[in-house]
């Protein structure tokens, strides 16, 4: 019995890819689902907005105290030292260790770190095709030196290393975002009298990142929360 061999012009097994690829892609958006049981296509979980800081004179010169609470120690000793080199070096004020003669106090009460969602990361049809592109020329040039019945495997070797390519960029081609969120009460005074329950307002920021988990979300929160704090103190 003999069986035939089948071939496809290469611009036509190339067509096959494209097709694929822009499947895969329309597929990959439609299936970005984030987490926590959140429906197809929608967004992370929105977070509760930000209340606006009162604008504070800052002058260089200036003595500035700086507190934070409400975290773990790590965590406030983190921010606090962010928070008072933000205001040191873009508003020029001398930090203190005497509070009641500070001419600007920060008190930072964290509230909670806690997770907004996560979304998958469409395929990228670009990266897919480049990936398809360079497995079917490496193909090309290992095909060229085995025979297949007799011919050249060239031909063979395009077509299979363009698969080969397009399944690995496929497989790469995806990932989760994660949504981080902080909530904070936030207060400024002047003076050396400490800010009131009343006058701490909720500030709140976010960070994403792959695959970000919440230790690895802190660095960006602490640097939202004291760009948030540095903009209220103008010269």
């Amino acid at each position: 019995m003999r069986v035939r061999q089948m071939s496809f012009p290469f611009p036509t097994l190339l067509c096959l890819l494209l097709f694929c690829v822009l499947a895969g892609a329309c597929a990959g958006h439609r299936d970005a689902v984030p987490a926590s049981g959140q429906g197809a296509g929608s967004q992370p979980l929105p977070q509760a907005p930000s209340e606006p800081l009162p604008q504070t004179p800052a002058r260089p010169g200036q003595s500035l105290h700086v507190s934070v609470s409400g975290g773990d120690a790590n965590l406030n000793d983190d921010l606090q030292s962010m928070l008072t080199a933000y205001l040191q070096s873009e508003r020029g004020l001398s930090p203190t260790e005497e509070a009641r003669q500070a001419d600007i106090l920060v008190r930072v009460r964290i509230e909670d770190i806690y997770p907004l969602g996560s979304k998958n990361a469409p395929i990228s049809a670009g990266k897919a095709l480049g990936g398809a592109a360079t497995g079917a020329m490496l193909g090309m040039l290992l095909g060229s030196a085995v025979d297949v019945n007799g011919r050249s495997g060239a031909g063979w070797g395009a077509g299979g290393g363009a698969l080969l390519g397009l399944g690995v960029s496929l497989l790469d081609s995806y990932g989760k975002s994660k949504v981080w969120g902080l909530r904070a009460r936030v207060g400024i005074s002047r003076d050396g009298r400490e800010p009131t329950d009343a006058e701490l307002r909720r500030v709140t920021v976010s960070a994403e990142g792959a695959d970000m988990e919440r230790e690895d979300s802190l660095p960006a929160l602490e640097d939202k929360l004291s760009l948030e704090i540095l903009n209220a103190l103008h010269p």
